[in-house]
């Protein structure tokens, strides 16, 4: 259908438009509340949220959990093992740089799982692709942070653990999507992304003694909203459905453009510096993706 062709073609930069919002918006959020209470609550109001979507949608509410268990172990690694094994070393003080550049191993990680088990060509253009790509990450970063990376006194090992956990947790999220998910519905499978992501940030917020006194300002609220609808709902749906109709390689490559829209999007909100170096690198993200992207479709 061309409509659905025309989808998949916009879906991808609609989600990493919204997607590079959410480090945006965390920066406001993390200021109030601990990291797992934080996003026990966001992922709790987006599960009460999507009930009356799907009722409005006429879609069948889940019934029985166990034809939604591989659903709950994505919702588990994406929404809990990801975001909150990332905001965590951020809030401790682990310069945004270091972060990016761990995490910016993802879509490589994801390319050989999927070759692996899954049986998704890698190609030289694409293997090319990935690699130009994470350099381009690496030459936006740098350019911003300089050398060190913003990194002063050394990092924690725990620290760093825990940009590991978030690392390996989003690389195989989207390969266990892949793989096992294929044939769920859309909207009842989001749903049980999100049940099992509050019980499961629930679980770590009790399990590491987060505080779950939360310091509510307009700014907080406003940031949370955005987080409910346009990342969870908006953002989350679009990649679930890329996934379902796309390669997990070509589908990680995206995550190379959001550090870059990242740094755009802290300059013209907070004034922060532009250089000429991470332009360049973002030029180099781009060449990486449309390279992916290019062996992919053919």
């Amino acid at each position: 259908m061309p409509s659905q062709a025309l989808l998949l073609r916009v879906a991808p930069l609609l989600f990493v438009s919204l997607w590079s919002t959410g480090f945006i918006v965390a920066k406001y959020s993390m200021q109030n509340a601990d990291p797992f209470v934080f996003l026990c609550l966001r992922f709790s109001i987006t599960t009460i949220a999507l009930i009356p979507i799907l009722m409005l949608a006429g879609v069948t509410l889940p019934r029985r959990i166990r034809f939604f268990r591989h659903d709950m172990v994505t919702g588990v690694l994406l929404h809990c093992g990801y975001l909150g094994f990332l905001f965590w070393p951020i809030q401790n003080g682990v310069p945004t740089g270091i972060v990016a550049i761990i995490i910016g191993v993802q879509p490589i990680l994801t390319m050989a799982l999927a070759s692996l088990y899954i049986g998704e060509h890698l190609d030289f253009r694409k293997l090319a692709g990935l690699i130009i790509g994470f350099a381009g990450i690496s030459v936006v970063i740098f350019g911003k942070y300089g050398i060190t990376l913003g990194l002063n006194g050394g990092l924690d090992l725990l620290d760093l653990g825990r940009c590991l956990v978030s690392l390996m947790s989003i690389a195989t999220g989207v390969f266990y999507q892949k793989k096992f998910c294929n044939q769920s519905q859309l909207l009842p499978g989001t749903l049980m992304q999100y049940v099992a992501g509050s019980l499961a940030t629930a679980f770590f917020a009790l399990l590491f003694a987060e505080t779950w006194t939360i310091e509510w300002t307009p700014s907080f609220a406003l940031a949370l909203s955005w987080q409910v609808l346009g990342l969870s709902l908006g953002a989350v749906m679009l990649l679930m459905y890329i996934i379902k109709n796309g390669e997990a390689g070509r589908v990680s490559s995206m995550f190379y453009l959001v550090p870059p829209l990242v740094v755009v999007e802290a300059h013209f909100l907070f004034g922060e510096t532009l250089g000429l170096i991470s332009i360049v690198g973002m030029l180099i993200c781009v060449v990486g993706v449309y390279l992916v992207s290019l062996s992919s479709r053919a």
